[in-house]
């Protein structure tokens, strides 16, 4: 049996709170075994609840005294490409929260330094590793839907009133904070993206330094599939939250809202996923649209961000490359920040020149 991974976390925010369970229900493949957040209080008493005894406020201390092997980054955006490139620097591996960095230009600074120390580099896109997500995109890769034609992803949310959510020289704003997540999936479903076109406001006053709270924006992708993308952080008293579908010539997807979840898994963005296929045969009933099956998908937990860190693990100890790389991610931020960088210049942004 092979060691655990031995993980030393960097900031214990809210996020961090849903990658805790990996480590206390799998200690026999990662093991938390160093903590650090700059605010000491919020430090132990994290480091008291996961049962770890070296506590740290200097990520470069950390790096550099502790037992481990990987890190775990739950900080802001904009601090992701200097601690993820410093980690590379000391051999550890890493996992990062999404959105990768708040600009091209880190995203790929933290690829080449990973890829220079022959370390892993994985991004916590924690959609790609639920049961639906895997199922829906055994449906398309198996032709189920035919060819893909369009795709649509919104979102309604009561959005932050503070932190650095809201702070666009933090990587704030609706589009890096949550869209992403959606545009991550979408593109691990139907591949890369071509080119897009978007229009991003700042509605609420606590909204500064150009964070977005109200996104519009039509993505085309590589294999001609179209997706409307709508993104608010206005309101959340709307019949369906925030929701995605994805049409195709043989069937369509299309998620339930997240209040319709069923199981425990944390942070649902959406809830059951339907299914249907098409049926133009004269005198057919229309078909039916019903929940997806995912009775035959195993993974080792109802917990999103469980399977994502354990995926890290396995990966690390088989050499293989993250189903959510850095390098893959690469595409995924391209397209999300190409959306801001269309507003700006208002006009189209092809993916190629970015």
């Amino acid at each position: 049996m092979s060691e655990p991974l031995k993980v030393g976390l960097v900031g214990t925010g809210g996020i961090s709170r849903f990658h805790l369970p990996a480590y206390l229900e799998h200690p026999d493949r990662v093991q938390l075994t160093a903590i650090c957040d700059i605010a000491e209080p919020l430090a132990q008493e994290y480091a008291r609840e996961a049962g770890v005894d070296a506590v740290y406020l200097d990520y470069e201390d950390m790096l550099r005294d502790a037992d481990i092997d990987a890190v775990d980054i739950c900080t802001g955006h904009h601090l992701h490409a200097p601690q993820t490139i410093a980690a590379a620097a000391a051999g550890k591996h890493v996992i990062v929260e999404k959105a990768m960095s708040s600009t091209l230009d880190d995203c790929r600074a933290m690829v080449d330094a990973t890829d220079r120390a022959g370390v892993t580099l994985m991004v916590g896109q924690h959609l790609r590793y639920s049961p639906e997500a895997l199922a829906v995109k055994r449906l398309i890769d198996g032709g189920k839907l035919g060819e893909i034609q369009a795709a649509r992803t919104h979102v309604f949310r009561q959005g932050p009133v503070d932190s650095w959510y809201v702070d666009g020289n933090a990587g704030g704003g609706v589009m890096l904070v949550q869209s992403i997540h959606y545009i991550d999936l979408l593109r691990y479903y139907l591949g890369n993206v071509k080119s897009v076109t978007g229009i991003c406001r700042s509605v609420q006053p606590q909204m500064i330094n150009g964070a977005e709270d109200l996104v519009t924006a039509s993505l085309e992708f590589e294999n001609g599939a179209v997706c409307d993308v709508f993104s608010s952080w206005t309101t959340d008293l709307v019949p369906e939250p925030s929701f995605y579908s994805v049409l195709g010539s043989k069937g369509t997807i299309h998620s339930t809202p997240p209040a319709t979840a069923k199981d425990d898994s944390p942070i649902r963005h959406f809830g059951i996923v339907m299914y249907g296929e098409k049926n133009d045969a004269p005198g057919r009933e229309k078909p039916l649209i019903e929940p997806l099956d995912t009775s035959d998908i195993v993974l080792p937990s109802t917990s999103f961000f469980v399977n994502e860190i354990l995926h890290l693990e396995e990966c690390i100890r088989t050499g293989s490359e993250p189903l959510s790389s850095g390098r893959d991610n690469l595409e995924t931020m391209k397209a999300t920040l190409g959306i801001l960088e269309s507003s700006r210049a208002c006009k189209p942004v092809d993916m190629a020149d970015l």
